[in-house]
């Protein structure tokens, strides 16, 4: 399935996009089913999505306490590392907003074995959502076409029996935990936000199919799939 793009005309101009879209598919999953299952991103412009959806009028606009926060991918450092994603998170939004401490689902990751850390975390996906999909699941896109941390080359990407998965990333000499496609494939939504002019060339080789076989390429979501960028990243 092909994304919907929206190009937006700035960084600035994206995020408030973002955020105005994620309070209404917040709004709409919580009035269906009374539950919103969101993963979450690492990455720059997924932590201004954050620190928006933190200030009024959108922090107002969410009943934080049917909200179940999770992590796309992880680093296998402790929470309270730099690296990690659900730091960047919790000082961006987590502790500004008024969900309770057991909706927000980090990969535990003090444990030092990191497919304990996967099988631990597809355990308490399982728990809390009991099979259901996600409502919004995040996404950013690295230069090398990577996804949450679905590596070009790397094992995980043909890991289709586990809900998550752990795998070691060679050029940044780290191991990392990532939710696997069948659990991104069936999101009730996605979305890949891709800003800045560092992004253009990627974009670009992916939409003229002058690549093929990245791990952004082999999404396939059976949902809502969109592409959130600015016009510096859209740009050729």
């Amino acid at each position: 399935m092909k994304a919907e793009q929206k190009i937006l005309p700035d960084s600035a101009s994206l995020i408030n996009a973002a955020a105005e879209h994620f309070v209404a598919t917040a709004r709409a999953a919580i009035a269906k089913r009374g539950v919103f299952y969101v993963a979450l991103a690492g990455g720059s412009t997924p932590k201004g999505l954050y620190q928006k959806l933190a200030t009024s009028p959108f922090v107002e606009q969410i009943d934080w306490s049917r909200v179940h926060l999770f992590f796309g991918d992880e680093r296998c450092v402790p929470p309270t590392h730099d690296d990690s994603n659900f730091k960047m998170a919790r000082q961006a939004m987590i502790d500004l907003v008024p969900i309770p401490a057991e909706n927000v689902h980090r990969m535990p990751t003090e444990s030092n074995e990191p497919a304990d850390v996967a099988k631990r975390y597809a355990e308490t996906m399982q728990e809390v959502m009991n099979g259901a999909p996600f409502d919004l699941l995040l996404l950013g896109l690295g230069p090398d076409g990577h996804i949450a941390s679905l590596f070009p080359e790397t094992p995980a990407l043909d890991v289709t029996d586990t809900l998550t998965t752990s795998l070691y990333v060679e050029k940044f000499d780290s191991w990392r935990v990532t939710m696997t496609y069948p659990v991104i494939n069936a999101a009730r939504q996605v979305i890949v936000f891709i800003a800045g002019e560092a992004k253009a060339e990627i974009v670009r080789d992916i939409t003229a199919d002058a690549v093929s076989g990245l791990p952004v390429q082999r999404l396939a979501p059976e949902n809502d799939y969109y592409w959130f960028m600015d016009k510096a990243a859209a740009g050729q």
